[in-house]
């Protein structure tokens, strides 16, 4: 269960990190190789250790770790590069930057994503925190502010009424990424009066 509190900002701001894939790449007997991809959805995995210097941080960030009980409780990161709904990942959301589903009239739930748009093979990633209060969304375009709910920790629209045969629905937002520490271990250094260092401090997607 992911604990519904968010690494401060401080520490988010400036890290480093994306998306990574798992895929085996197997030469074959003429001399190719075929890719094999072992994961529908990317993982994405983050390094805030840099961020971290000042002894009160370093402070901060134990009491952090030791809250998560490690590597064992995961908890919400905000990736300053990609947490809004937008293609850019920054701009603000619109209640059309993203597809959520069409209706079909028996209907009610639809879980938010976002889609990284390519003409060839574009992606659709799930959204499973979007921020409070941050969530848009339309019916043909036309703002719905009711009517529906969303689940923080699956991303799903409810609808209080199966939107109508052919409807399309679209949302927008920003949205946390669920993460862990990747290690139970978190090293710190004393370098002077005024300042520590964290060693590597690797987040890690958390995926249920």
């Amino acid at each position: 269960m992911v604990d519904d509190v968010r690494l401060p900002e401080k520490w988010s701001k400036g890290s480093n990190g994306g998306f990574e894939f798992s895929t085996d790449v197997v030469p074959t007997d003429d001399g190719g190789v075929e890719a094999n991809e072992n994961w529908a959805v990317p993982l994405r995995r983050y390094e805030i250790s840099h961020n971290v210097k000042a002894p009160e941080d370093i402070g901060l960030l134990r009491a952090f770790h030791a809250a998560r009980r490690g590597a064992a409780r995961p908890f919400l990161f905000k990736d300053w590069i990609d947490f809004t709904s937008k293609a850019d990942g920054n701009s603000s959301a619109t209640m059309t930057d993203q597809p959520l589903g069409t209706g079909d009239g028996a209907t009610t739930a639809f879980p938010l994503v976002k889609r990284y748009a390519d003409s060839v093979s574009p992606i659709d990633v799930p959204v499973l925190w979007p921020v409070t209060g941050t969530v848009l969304i339309a019916k043909d375009g036309v703002a719905a502010p009711t009517g529906w709910s969303v689940n923080r920790g699956t991303g799903v629209v409810t609808f209080s009424v199966a939107p109508a045969l052919g409807v399309i629905l679209t949302a927008g937002f920003q949205f946390d990424v669920p993460v862990r520490f990747e290690d139970d271990l978190l090293r710190i250094s004393w370098d002077t009066i005024n300042s520590r260092s964290a060693g590597s401090v690797p987040l890690l997607e958390w995926r249920a």
